[in-house]
């Protein structure tokens, strides 16, 4: 849930883009427990994505996973716009940007199309745009 809710606030959070959304191929190893994680580009292969590692740039959340095993593709939903919330690794505060932490975690760090609008003890509210 996102940060303001509880109190009676406003949340970017959840806001559908679906004009922003694209099937792409997905790494190995990616799963439907991964739905809702930071991925950025895999370099070693046309049109797929990963979950975000340590000090990866982050180009969207992850919010369908396919396994194809018939055709022996896996591939997935990325959202490239949106407000979403995520497990937080290290101090963050609002307004900075973030970037890949690993295990599903972002962290502080230059990333222009994304902006932190709430904190909370364990997860950050991340706009992207």
């Amino acid at each position: 849930m996102a940060q303001e809710i509880a109190g009676g606030g406003i949340s970017f959070v959840g806001i559908p883009h679906s004009e922003f959304r694209r099937t792409a191929y997905l790494a190995a190893g990616i799963t439907s427990a991964d739905v809702g994680k930071p991925v950025t580009l895999d370099t070693s292969a046309n049109n797929t994505f990963k979950l975000a590692g340590a000090d990866d740039i982050i180009y969207g959340n992850l919010k369908v996973v396919e396994n194809r095993v018939q055709e022996g593709i896996l591939v997935g939903t990325i959202e490239f716009k949106g407000g979403f919330q995520w497990t937080k690794s290290g101090v963050i505060a609002v307004g900075n940007g973030v970037v890949g932490a690993g295990a599903g975690a972002v962290k502080a760090g230059t990333n222009p199309r994304s902006l932190v609008v709430a904190v909370g003890s364990t997860t950050v509210d991340v706009v992207f745009i």
